[in-house]
């Protein structure tokens, strides 16, 4: 074999055995993929940003800017308009500016998502120096201009790795993805200055207003009539309507037709009888034959033969009626009528049934106001003699619901204690004009005491139980987060304050702390992240 082919050949081996790139290397500084960057030079660092602005979250990572180098922004842009629920950006255009100290400006779109909630601008500065970064998100379902801060495009690879801060290494964070919040009930909020009303928590029950309540049962055994309208449960009443029409059946119980019309027939007789017996002693007085009381005797007797007529035909009436389903002729039914405006709470009417006396028929009950009656314990009860309203909590609602002087009044304040539960009752009386609020639901209900409280206070929603700590969830960055023990304080209005645990400023996570605590629980977040 000659000489140059040998040169060649060993040419040829040494390049075969030099590494080749890894097919799955991925940008400088890109958290969530895996590969290592080219031998050439050291990886870029990773720069990670958390903006809450214009109604947008925008969490982002991308590597450091570099003049010349392509740098993928991987912006995670979710809608936190709604602060008890985000939701992910499923449309748009996003256009990253990079504004230098000058004045000048570049600008780098990206048209489409890379998918549901991230897109991708590439980023490559045509120089170096200091600058500002901004993200313009244009869409149907949002739009909003977030800036994500100042930053440094370095002239060389080698100057950002330089400048970059060494890694710190302090509180351990909880991991939860995007991918994942977005799939949740999922929501933050600042830690933030409020003025609170201090209050005392209690257990209570929303009840109608006395006297306008009320309970229509059968007077008499009686069957319901046939024919009439149907109370059914809530149809609105007036007051003075009738209800129920009910028929006693017990005077006509125990017989047949046969013998009431025998009876009937044989007053009509008597009746006849006793009235020529009148004329006839009429007749003999005027000739001095009978004394007057005899007269007196028989028009006695055809009073008392009319009576039992007026009486059996009555009983023959009632007695045709019940057989038919009837009302029967006036005064033959006794009527059930509302005694107050309102809704029918309760029902049991079919027509035609024999019902006994005293069941309970019918309920109205007015829903327009409602007393909330709450339990307060009796240690704490010298703290709302003068309770100036409550806030309230129902399941099933989202929102609080709230009593005081402008919207309702304090009705009472029990002056006597339970022996058995040992509380005291503290009533207000509430507007209901929707009629969302039911008459017999319980609510959590904090009555305030009339102090007020200014401190840096969280949504209530941000507790959650952790062997019988109150914890929350403080956000680190868009993907971390912080589990703290907190020492909460007063109560008021859907938010509690912080005595300790939490610092102005910081974010918690205000929806889906359940869920956050569940998958830390069962392992549920991926070991590697997600990749971009």
């Amino acid at each position: 074999m000659s000489r140059p082919l040998l040169l060649v050949l060993a040419l040829a081996c040494t390049l075969a055995c030099k590494r080749a790139p890894s097919d799955h290397e991925h940008g400088p500084g890109q958290d969530h993929e895996h590969g290592a960057a080219p031998a050439s030079e050291p990886e870029r660092p990773g720069q990670t940003v958390t903006v809450y602005q214009d109604g947008l979250e925008l969490f982002m990572e991308y590597p450091a800017l570099v003049v010349g180098q392509p740098s993928p922004l991987v912006a995670h842009f979710t809608d936190a308009r709604d602060p008890n629920g985000f939701r992910v950006v499923t449309k748009g255009r996003v256009t990253a500016t990079l504004r230098y100290a000058d004045g000048t400006e570049e600008r780098f779109v990206a048209d489409k998502l890379l998918r549901d909630g991230i897109f991708k601008p590439v980023v490559q500065p045509t120089r170096a120096g200091e600058g500002t970064l901004t993200l313009r998100l244009e869409g149907e379902q949002v739009s909003g201009t977030v800036e994500a801060g100042k930053v440094v495009v370095y002239p060389t690879v080698a100057a950002a790795v330089a400048a970059a801060p060494p890694e710190e290494t302090g509180e351990a964070t909880v991991p939860f993805l995007k991918e994942q919040q977005w799939k949740t009930q999922y929501a933050t909020a600042p830690a933030e200055p409020r003025v609170l009303q201090g209050g005392v928590r209690a257990n209570g029950e929303l009840k109608p207003v006395a006297g306008q309540s009320a309970e229509l049962s059968a007077p008499v055994a009686g069957r319901i009539s046939v024919g009439d309208k149907v109370a059914h449960l809530g149809q609105r009443v007036r007051k003075g309507e009738v209800l129920v029409r009910l028929v006693p059946t017990s005077s006509a119980s125990g017989t047949d037709l046969a013998s009431v019309e025998m009876e009937a027939a044989r007053a009509r007789a008597e009746l006849g009888l006793a009235e020529r017996e009148v004329k006839r002693a009429e007749e003999m007085f005027a000739g001095k034959a009978i004394p007057e009381k005899q007269l007196d005797a028989a028009r006695v007797a055809r009073e008392v033969a009319a009576a039992r007529v007026a009486a059996t035909e009555r009983q023959l009436a009632l007695y045709r009626s019940t057989q038919s389903g009837g009302a029967g002729p006036s005064g033959a039914a006794f009527e059930l009528r509302s005694p107050l405006d309102g809704v029918v709470s309760f029902a049991d009417v079919i027509p035609g049934a024999v019902v006994e006396a005293g069941r309970l028929l019918v309920s109205v009950v007015n829903p327009e106001r409602l007393w909330l009656e709450a339990r307060v314990f009796e240690a704490d009860a010298p703290k709302v003699e003068r309770s100036p309203g409550a806030s309230f909590s129902v399941a099933g609602f989202e929102h609080e619901f709230s009593v005081d002087e402008k919207t309702g009044r304090r009705v009472a304040v029990g002056s006597v204690v339970d022996r058995a539960t040992r509380t005291v009752p503290v009533i207000f009386e509430l507007p209901n004009p929707d009629g969302v609020l039911k008459p017999g639901m319980f609510a959590k209900v904090t009555l305030y005491t009339g102090q007020t409280i200014r401190g840096v206070a969280i949504p209530e929603s941000a507790l959650v139980d952790d062997n019988g700590r109150p914890t929350v969830f403080v956000m680190d960055g868009g993907e971390s987060f912080f589990k703290r023990a907190v020492r909460p304080g007063v109560r008021s209005g859907g938010y509690v304050q912080v005595l300790e645990g939490v610092k102005e400023g910081e974010r918690v996570v205000s929806r889906g702390a359940y869920e956050l605590k569940l998958s830390t629980a069962t392992g549920a977040i991926p070991e590697h992240g997600h990749q971009h």
